[in-house]
This record gives structure tokens, C-alpha cells and sequence, in this order.
């Protein structure tokens, strides 16, 4: 069987190296985002009108806050499990592409050896490559699944929130038209 290009598999790393951290980019500055809309809706709650209304934006309104932040969290922090692939128990214990595999070598030196032997052999190196890359690759759908939803959810909290806003101004206005 054909080793494949070494230089394809490092540019598709690379690629899905630079998705990860955008994803927990956009996750860190949504949150932020939404933690900036709380507060200017904290200085609002004590004028808003207490009526069926306000009671349902409000309940839409945490319900889906609280939605955003479990699902931007999933995102920063993604759950998964690592794919055996008929893979014998001494690979998976020390699978030097991450830290936990790292982290089973006793020295550098050990390390050092095993990346050694690995890199000579062009077609160990191509799958122990490939495997990484089909961990980002589950790792980043997984994580975009849930900045997806994060995203969905941070809109329905912002229009919740803006609606209520809206009706507080609604009101003043009206307010100030009866005086």
C-alpha cells in the first residue's frame, strides 16, 4: 500500500488545529457576549412590568441563557471517546501526538526514542497522523455541534431580553404621553 503524502496529512492537522481554536474563540467571546446582556438586563429587571408577558419573556429569557452557557461550555470543554480502531493496548496507552499519551513516557529520552523509530517508518508516522487527525476531526464536529446551539440559544435570550426592554420603553412612552 502507497504511504500518503506526509506534507497533505500536516497541512490537513494544521487545518483542523486552527478550526479547534477558533471554535473556543467564538464560544469565550459568545459567553462574554452574553454575560455584557445580563448585566444590562439587570439594570432593567427592577422597572420592567410584572404581567403574563414579562413572565414569559422572562422565563424564555433564562431558560434559554441558561441553554447558552451548558451548551458554549460542551463547546470549550468537549466530552468524546477515543476510538479504539483495532488499535492493540500498547498503542492507545502511549500515543505520542497527545498529552495524555505524552505524558505515559517516563523521560524525554523514552519519548525521544519512540518518536525516533516512529518517524522512520514513513508509514507508522502516516497513521499515527491520521489518527490524530480523525480525533480533531470528531473533536471539532462535536464542538461546533454545540456552538451551534449555544449560538441559537444566545439569540433567543437577546430577543427575549430585547422584547422586555422594549415593553419597559413602550411603557414610559406611554407614560409620558398621558402627562
Amino acid at each position: 500500500m502507497a504511504t500518503p503524502d506526509l506534507r497533505l496529512l500536516f497541512h490537513i492537522l494544521e487545518s483542523e488545529r486552527s478550526i479547534l481554536s477558533r471554535t473556543d474563540q467564538k464560544a469565550l467571546t459568545l459567553l462574554s457576549v452574553l454575560g455584557v446582556f445580563m448585566v444590562f438586563f439587570i439594570v432593567y429587571y427592577g422597572r420592567l412590568l410584572v404581567n403574563a408577558f414579562f413572565v414569559t419573556m422572562l422565563s424564555i429569557y433564562f431558560l434559554a441563557a441558561f441553554s447558552t452557557i451548558i451548551s458554549l461550555i460542551r463547546t470549550i470543554l468537549p466530552r468524546f471517546r477515543r476510538d479504539t480502531g483495532g488499535d492493540s493496548e500498547a498503542d492507545l496507552e502511549k500515543d505520542p501526538t497527545f498529552f495524555g499519551g505524552i505524558r505515559m513516557f517516563s523521560s524525554w529520552t523514552e519519548y525521544h526514542t519512540y518518536m525516533e523509530t516512529t518517524g522512520a517508518d514513513e508509514e507508522q508516522a502516516a497513521r499515527m497522523l491520521s489518527k490524530q487527525i480523525h480525533a480533531l476531526g470528531i473533536i471539532n464536529w462535536k464542538k461546533n455541534f454545540h456552538l451551534r446551539w449555544g449560538m441559537y440559544s444566545f439569540i433567543a435570550a437577546i430577543g427575549a431580553e430585547l422584547l422586555m426592554i422594549l415593553s419597559l420603553f413602550v411603557k414610559m412612552g406611554l407614560e409620558a404621553l398621558a402627562s
